[in-house]
Order: structure tokens, then C-alpha cells, then sequence
């Protein structure tokens, strides 16, 4: 039974090492000490709350702590004696958290002269789920048994939590979670510490007649193999590119998790720590993201939430006939089918896959969901006589929704037409009626120009604020060459990029905060769907401008780029901070620097038509790029862009045809 009522805890100045379903969130030291977040976590629940490690009746001092990798932390501390003559440490203290549950400690003696001393670890545990402790609640902490090489706990709902060592410890005390080894070191002789600690539900029969769960949350681990990408490299005279890159594919391999009802298809969870799970939205912006490096994870996200389709009408959770689930909940019964955004993009990322190369064979079987997912966008387009798609029936009409559903428009005249289906003249015309009825309702200007306004309010009326949502337009087709350029030049003006990416809302918008989640922040990943489509649209110096603030905010957090930070104005000497809730990683920060650099080297495949566009939007800022080990159709791609602006396309798939 839940107790305490805490705070919400917060977890934006922790280190978090990710091995979904597993995690360790740590403070900067590594003592867990059972403070807010805190503590190892597998599968939705918190095992360990209280990890403390004390040398000689001492905490060890900090001397340097880091994420390695996705799943792994690293602390390394000292333990000093006033009785030295020297400052130098005594015993050097090297500690290795793995997110899979895993721990070791390593002590070394620096000294010339043997040491005795005691080392003890203090254990605790409350097995908190991780949806409570998101709503600022805890479990009590429980008491402990003695098992063989340590301890364990259970929970009243049937979770047990085991702690084994070796070696084994030579005094273990329940009532305090104690254990207590008496070691002598050698000089320059080192001691070893091997942690593993594991969780798992006990097996419970369920009540007869109770119905059987499926696409229970959270998520299991994901297959065994390689990612359902290629290990791209890349190779920039920008070191921070490739750091970000190397950081974010490393990120999205710890990530992965299995589809709950087809555990053979691995997928990416939304983020760490509030979302490891699979979700709709994310999934699909995940998937389309990574394209440049295949079309495996795509197909399999496809086809994850073709299962999901809706079938019927439900107004509780929104589903209707062919709507694509936006979230996921603990079980199927639980999908939530919010926003019509998720059938759009599930087209689109259809669409594009099959640019990239996405086999036939694959393409077939979803033809079905494809028509029964237009079929539900034109419904949703036909409930207003303007065409625009609104949260809701009777909801505001966003900007981005909009350029969505365009771009679903024209890849679903694409298929259509492509496998002989009928319908492929309509939505043809419905994406000509939508761009004009776009251009003529949301384009608004103000003091500093034209722009397009975040969204109609329910009785159509522009919501006249200047927004980075505008970025997600460009490159999407809704806009012309001369609104492209509007929208070039108010992305670059001072009350919407802050140097570090672009705000949700313009600096001067009343009641702006930096730190306002449907406002003043600023998100990696939508800054870099603008940088994209600036850069496929020929504006290459405001893609780079914008690329720029991204990658001087990256090393600020390790290249691990959070779902979100304040959107406060650069300046030197100063670091962005990352909002207290965010996700990090989150899959579609850590994917979306990969579509950004493709479309500054000017890739752009057409893989039914045997023919890749290579044409860089100009020189790129960042130096010579090099994309390595890309994917079309399946094949090795690699292109070079140098200093000049040049691409050089140094592998290819036999057959494909080059247009420069």
C-alpha cells in the first residue's frame, strides 16, 4: 500500500544510465541515500532505494562521476586519513553502476604500507511502481531477509528484490540492511566488489474468468541482436557533431525495449525516466527519424501500431475506425486515441519508408491499414467546412497538425496511386484545398514581420503568437518559396531562437517564462525538424545558424540532449539548463540530429525510382561532414559533403542512379 506523500520527484540533475526496461537514476556521488527519484529500477519499479557505501565508517569523497555509454555510471572517489603525512588518498574508490542491475566496486591500496579497514554497504528497499512515485508517492520502506550472499525484500503485491555480493559478505544484518566485509590491502593491491541486484513479480494465478492482459506496460526487454538500424558513422571537423551523434545512437540502443504482444520487434521506449515505454506519437517520429539508417525499425513500428488500429467508436479513450493510437497505457484496454496527429504521421512515415526502400513485401500487408487510416483523416477533415484538422471536434485548429496532414495528404495520393488503389486524384486535391485554405487563414504579421500563427481557436480566429512550431512547416510542402523565406527569417529573430534552440513561443508573448512547458522551452528535437526543412528548402545559413545553438548546448549535457530545456538567451559563460521533468534521454532528442545532417549533405532518395538527389543546401558551418554506412533500400550509402559544399558520394547501392 502506498504511504508518503512526497514532493514530485525530480530527476533533472541526476545521472541516469538506461538498459530498458532496467535504469539507475544517482545522485552525483552514487550514494543512494532514498531521496526522491533515486535508486535502481527495473521494469517500472524502483528495486533499490538505499545503496550506501561507506570505507572505514566514512563515505568516500567525490572525485569525479559521468554517464558511460547509455547504461552505465561511473564514480570514482577517495578516502583520505588525517594520520598521513601527505594529502594524497589513501584508498582510490572506483564504482561501476550498470542500469541491468550490476554494480562493482573496485578499492585500491595507493599507499606503501598494508591497510585493514571495514567496508560496509547499507541497503534498502520499497518497491515503489514508478507511476506512483511520479505522483509524488511512496511505498514505506521494508524489512529485509538474509539470503544467501545478502538480502531481500518483498512487496504485499508479490515483488521480490534480491541483493547477492561476492564475494559473500562476512556480516550481514537484516534489521538495519547491513553488509560488512573486514578487508586487508597490500601495497598497490586492489579489492573487488561483484553487486547484482534483481526484481521479478512471483508468479500469481489470476482469478477465474478474469480476461488475460495484453500489451501489458511496462515493456520487456528487447530482443537479443544487433538494432533495428545500421551503426551509422559520422565524421565531422566539428567534434561536437560526432560526439552527439555517437551519444544519441548509444542512447537509443538502451532504449529498446520489445512490442508487449510481439516481443520479436524491438522498438525504442519514449524516454527515461517518466516514459519507458513504447508510445505512438514518439514511436512514429523515432521511426521516421532514423530512416536514413533503414527502414527495419519503421516497418516494425508500422506494423506495432496497425495492431492497434482503431476499430469502433469509444469517446472515453477517443478511438474510432482506422485512428492511430497517440499513447499507450498498461494495457491494450488503455490506449488512448487523443489526437488525429498520429494517423498523419503514421501515413507519412509509410510513405517516406517506401522512399527510403521499405520492401514490397512489407508494404503490402499494411496497404489496408493505410486506406482505413485516410478514410479517417478525410472524415476528421470533412467535420469542418475549412478542412483543417482540430484537437477534437470543437478544439483549435495548431499549425503543425496542419503541415501533418498535408504531408499525408500527398504521401497518400503517392501510394494510392503507386499500388493501382483508388482515391489517389482525391487526396490530391484535398492537399491543394488544405495548402490554400492554410496560406489564407494562418498567415498574420506583427511589428517584426510576417509569420504564421500557432493555431485557429475554435471559432477560427488566428492564435496570433509567434511560435517554433512555424519550423515544423517548412519542408512540409503546405508553404510556397516566399513563406518559406517569412519563416526562415522569424526563426532567426531574437525572441525565437535563444541560441540554444528555438522557443515554443516568441520572448515578448505575454506571461512568456523560459521555463514554461507549452511555452518558454526550447525542444531539441523540433528545432531540428526546423533545421531540416530549412535546409531541404534551400535555406541553408538558418539551418546552420539554428544547428549552431544546438550544438554549443549539447556539450552542457553530455551530448545527451533532453527532451527539453529553458529557453533562456545564450551568453557567454552562461549553460543551459534542462526543464526539472524532462526525459533524458528521449528518443526523438537523441534521433533527431540524424535527419538534420542528411538534409544538410542534400540526400533525399527515391528508391522506387532507382535514383538518389544529392545536393547540399551550401557549404556547411560545421566543416567537412561525412555520413558513413547510411541505408536505401536496404544497401551501405555514404556520402561526403566538403569545406566547399561539394558531396562526394564514396558508396552507393549498385544500380542506383545519382542525381547532383
Amino acid at each position: 500500500m502506498i504511504g508518503t506523500k512526497v514532493p514530485h520527484p525530480l530527476a533533472y540533475d541526476a545521472l541516469i544510465g538506461v538498459d530498458a526496461p532496467g535504469m539507475a537514476i544517482s545522485p552525483r556521488d552514487g550514494q543512494l541515500r532514498g531521496h526522491g527519484l533515486h535508486g535502481l529500477f527495473h521494469a517500472g519499479r524502483r528495486l533499490l532505494t538505499r545503496f550506501l557505501l561507506t570505507v572505514g565508517g566514512r563515505e568516500p569523497e567525490l572525485l569525479s562521476s559521468q554517464v558511460v555509454g547509455a547504461g552505465a555510471t561511473r564514480f570514482l572517489a577517495m578516502h583520505r586519513a588525517a594520520a598521513e603525512p601527505v594529502p594524497d588518498p589513501v584508498l582510490v574508490v572506483d564504482r561501476m553502476r550498470r542500469a541491468d542491475g550490476r554494480e562493482r566496486v573496485v578499492i585500491r591500496n595507493t599507499t606503501s604500507r598494508p591497510v585493514r579497514i571495514p567496508v560496509e554497504l547499507t541497503l534498502g528497499a520499497d518497491l515503489t511502481p514508478l507511476t506512483e512515485l511520479r505522483r509524488g508517492r511512496r511505498a514505506p520502506d521494508l524489512p529485509a531477509r538474509v539470503c544467501p550472499g545478502g538480502l531481500s525484500w518483498t512487496s504485499p503485491d508479490g515483488w521480490n528484490v534480491r541483493v547477492v555480493a561476492a564475494p559473500a559478505p562476512e556480516t550481514v544484518l537484516a534489521a538495519s540492511g547491513l553488509l560488512r566485509w573486514d578487508v586487508t590491502l597490500e601495497p598497490a593491491a586492489s579489492w573487488v566488489l561483484e553487486l547484482r541486484v534483481s526484481g521479478e513479480r512471483a508468479a500469481t494465478r489470476a482469478p477465474a474468468g478474469a480476461p488475460t492482459p495484453t500489451g501489458a506496460i511496462p515493456a520487456p526487454r528487447a530482443p537479443l541482436g544487433p538494432p533495428p538500424w545500421s551503426e551509422a558513422r559520422v565524421r565531422c571537423d566539428d567534434q561536437r557533431v560526432t560526439a552527439w551523434v555517437r551519444q544519441s545512437l548509444l542512447d537509443l540502443r538502451g532504449l529498446l525495449v520489445a512490442d508487449p504482444e510481439h516481443r520479436t520487434v524491438p522498438l525504442p521506449a519514449a524516454g527515461a525516466p517518466w516514459q519507458l515505454i513504447p508510445t505512438g506519437r514518439d514511436s512514429l517520429w523515432t521511426a521516421r527519424m532514423l530512416l536514413p539508417l533503414g527502414t527495419r525499425l519503421a516497418s516494425g513500428t508500422l506494423r506495432m501500431l496497425a495492431a492497434r488500429q482503431g476499430t469502433r467508436h469509444d469517446p472515453a479513450t477517443g478511438e474510432a475506425p482506422g485512428k492511430i493510437p497517440h499513447t499507450l497505457g498498461p494495457a491494450r484496454h488503455a490506449l488512448r486515441y487523443d489526437c488525429v496527429g498520429s494517423t498523419a504521421l503514421y501515413v507519412t512515415l509509410l510513405g517516406e519508408a517506401r522512399r527510403w526502400g521499405l520492401p514490397d513485401t512489407e508494404l503490402e500487408p499494411l496497404l489496408a491499414h493505410l486506406i482505413r487510416a485516410l478514410a479517417h483523416l478525410a472524415a476528421t477533415m470533412d467535420e469542418h467546412p475549412d478542412g483543417l484538422l482540430r484537437i477534437g471536434r470543437q478544439g483549435p485548429a495548431p499549425c503543425e497538425l496542419q503541415g501533418q496532414a498535408y504531408q499525408a495528404a500527398v504521401h497518400g495520393a503517392a501510394l494510392l496511386h503507386a499500388t493501382g488503389s483508388d482515391g489517389a486524384e482525391e487526396w490530391g486535391d484535398r492537399a491543394a484545398a488544405l495548402r490554400k485554405v492554410f496560406r489564407a487563414q494562418f498567415r498574420t504579421e506583427d511589428g517584426a514581420g510576417a509569420y504564421f500563427a500557432a493555431a485557429l481557436d475554435p471559432d477560427g480566429r488566428p492564435v496570433a503568437v509567434p511560435n517554433s512550431a512555424m519550423g515544423q512547416l517548412v519542408g512540409t510542402g503546405i508553404l510556397d518559396d516566399d513563406a518559406c523565406a517569412e519563416v526562415a527569417r522569424r526563426l532567426l529573430s531574437p525572441d525565437l531562437n535563444c541560441g540554444w534552440g528555438l522557443r515554443g513561443v516568441g520572448s515578448r508573448t505575454p506571461g512568456y517564462h523560459p521555463l514554461a512547458v507549452r511555452g518558454g522551452v526550447v525542444r531539441a528535437h523540433e528545432t531540428c525538424v526546423a533545421v531540416a526543412g530549412l535546409a531541404d528548402t534551400g535555406h541553408a545559413d538558418a539551418a546552420y545558424e539554428l544547428l549552431a545553438g544546438l550544438l554549443d548546448a549539447a556539450p552542457h549535457f553530455g551530448y545527451r540532449m533532453p527532451e527539453m530545456h529553458a529557453g533562456e538567451q545564450s551568453a557567454p559563460g552562461l549553460a543551459p539548463v534542462a526543464h526539472p521533468l524532462a526525459c533524458r534521454p528521449l528518443a526523438r532528442s537523441a534521433a533527431a540530429v540524424l535527419p538534420a545532417l542528411v538534409a544538410l549533405a542534400g540526400v533525399r532518395p527515391d528508391a522506387p525510382a532507382g535514383k538518389v538527389a544529392v545536393r547540399p543546401p551550401g557549404a556547411p558551418v560545421v566543416g567537412e561532414l561525412e555520413l558513413a554506412d547510411l541505408r536505401i533500400s536496404g544497401e551501405p550509402f555514404t556520402v561526403r559533403v566538403n569545406r566547399r559544399g561539394q558531396a562526394v558520394v564514396e558508396e552507393a547501392p549498385e544500380g542506383l542512379q545519382l542525381v547532383v
